[in-house]
């Protein structure tokens, strides 16, 4: 199974993973980034805009029934476009526990 971490062997290439919870198994939305890069530089694609992760006491959980979430489902994406095409917001601006809707610029 491919993880974030092993991914990073395929280079700069395009790679997306589900975001899902350990409880209640729905997926949280989907993150999309290169495979030669930080986790905290992917983008954030929400499922729900009304159900975004929440960060608590430095972990992030489920915004439905605040269980663990976890990587699932990683795969190299079939073509490489710019990072910002993919939409979302910033995976850091999620794990910070900044609120954010889907579609807002980045803070400058």
């Amino acid at each position: 199974m491919l993880s974030w971490t092993n991914a990073r062997r395929m280079g700069h290439r395009l790679i997306s993973a589900t975001l899902r919870c350990r409880q209640c198994s729905r997926p949280a939305g989907e993150l999309v980034g290169y495979a030669d890069r930080s986790l905290g530089e992917a983008r954030f694609l929400p499922v729900d805009t009304g159900y975004m992760p929440h960060n608590l006491a430095g972990e992030l959980r489920c915004a439905r029934c605040t269980g663990q979430l976890y990587l699932d489902d990683i795969e190299p994406l079939g073509r490489n476009v710019p990072l910002h095409e993919a939409g979302g917001v910033e995976f850091a601006r999620v794990m910070a526990g900044e609120p954010v809707e889907a579609g807002t610029p980045p803070a400058a």
